[in-house]
Order: structure tokens, then C-alpha cells, then sequence
């Protein structure tokens, strides 16, 4: 019998032998790209995985040979119990899982309107209702993720007064249409199995970790809610 990994080079080395054959539909061969991408970066996260596995083993046997310590024996005792959980980190251009983040260049469809990003769309939201304008102004006229950002600091005085009770709601909104939009990261995001997402930023403790690594990561929790919701519909 196969290993896990042993099947995806097996499933790779059949797509692959497809790709390279004339006449095939486009469709199903840009459906089939993407899962070959899919598969090539779950390899890589299975990787990571076994590395973090081998080091959990030696944090683990650390752990029990100090614990058979009789001098040390009174302060692990009282250790509370870790359990120790797959994390996957993304934030920077060079990352695997860069593009799970809202600077990434991904077009996303909204009422009929398209938006150059998913930062666009999201930061629109804090003018749609009540400053229709702005949230073209974002739309329309900033060319990039950063001049989205930018601009709606720029008009923060005149944001809906509600935003910060409402902001993780439009965060989900705003996820979900990225996702459902573009297969091959809805496969991707499929591929992080029960990991822990994380958003790795040293500016940003709300959506990410921020500097102290104690941040709210905001963002990794809204798409872990993503991945479930995906999975179920």
C-alpha cells in the first residue's frame, strides 16, 4: 500500500502526462493546474509538518527527562498541559501562503462591481453605505493594495462610525468572496488541514501577531472560519 505521499507523486506524474498531451479541453486544463499546484504545495506542507513532528520528539523527550528529575521534579508538575499544533505562517511576497493575505493580486467580484484586491473591497466597506464616493475614489483610482490602505486612512474621520464593531464581519465577507472566486486558493486553503493560521506581521497585532508574537491575529482566525465553512457548504 501507498504511503500519502507516494499517491500525490503518483496522482502528479499522471496530471502532468495530461498537461503534456495536445488537444485536451482548457477548462479542465486550467482546472487541473490548479490542483497540481495544490498538490505541490500540500508535499511542501507535509514537509514542514514531519520537520515540526521530529522536533515536537525531542521537545518531548527533554520534557520527560527533566520531569524524572527529583530537583525538578516540584516545578514541572506544575506545568500546564501544551498541546502542540501545526502552525502555518504567512505574510511576506516570498511566503508560500502569501497570497492568503489582502495584498495579494487577486480581482474579486462584488455586486456586480470589480475590485483590484481584496484590500480594496474590504476597506470600500467602510464607505459604502453612507460615503458611496470614497468607496468608488478606492475602488477606481488606487492602483495597489498599499494606495487602498493609504486612502482610507486618509478618510478615516469620515468611516462608519460603527467599523470596529462591524470590521471582522466585513473581514469574513470579504474572504469568503476571495475564496469562492478563486479555486485553486479554496484548494489551498483545503490543503492547511487543521493548521494554525497565522499572520505573521510585526507592524499588525489585530490581524496579525504584531512584534511581542501576542497580537490577535484576526486574520488567521477569519480564515480558519473560512476553512470550515468551505468545507461544509
Amino acid at each position: 500500500m501507498n504511503t500519502p505521499d507516494e499517491d500525490v507523486l503518483e496522482v502528479l506524474k499522471d496530471a502532468n502526462e495530461w498537461l503534456s498531451a495536445d488537444g485536451n479541453d482548457l477548462n479542465s486544463t486550467q482546472s487541473l493546474r490548479a490542483a497540481v499546484k495544490a498538490l505541490n504545495q500540500y508535499r511542501t506542507a507535509q514537509q514542514t509538518l514531519a520537520d515540526k513532528r521530529t522536533e515536537c520528539e525531542n521537545l518531548k523527550r527533554e520534557l520527560s527527562n527533566l520531569q524524572r528529575s527529583p530537583v525538578r521534579r516540584n516545578v514541572t508538575d506544575r506545568l500546564p498541559h501544551v498541546s502542540v499544533r501545526h502552525q502555518i505562517l504567512f505574510s511576506q511576497r516570498n511566503c508560500l501562503y502569501y497570497e492568503f493575505t489582502n495584498f495579494s493580486l487577486r480581482p474579486i467580484s462584488y455586486r456586480g462591481k470589480m475590485y483590484p484586491t481584496s484590500l480594496h473591497l474590504y476597506e470600500s466597506f467602510k464607505f459604502q453605505k453612507h460615503r458611496p464616493d470614497l468607496a468608488e475614489h478606492i475602488r477606481l483610482r488606487c492602483s495597489s493594495p498599499d494606495d487602498a490602505l493609504l486612502e482610507a486612512r486618509r478618510f478615516q474621520s469620515v468611516m462608519r462610525s460603527d467599523w470596529m464593531n462591524v470590521n471582522i464581519q466585513k473581514m469574513d465577507e470579504t474572504l469568503w468572496h476571495k475564496f469562492t472566486q478563486h479555486s485553486d486558493l479554496k484548494y489551498q486553503l483545503f490543503l492547511t488541514g487543521d493548521a494554525e493560521l497565522i499572520l505573521d506581521s510585526n507592524k499588525d497585532g489585530f490581524w496579525g501577531v504584531g512584534a511581542d508574537r501576542r497580537g490577535r491575529n484576526e486574520l488567521g482566525k477569519a480564515l480558519e472560519r473560512l476553512r470550515t465553512k468551505l468545507r461544509g457548504s
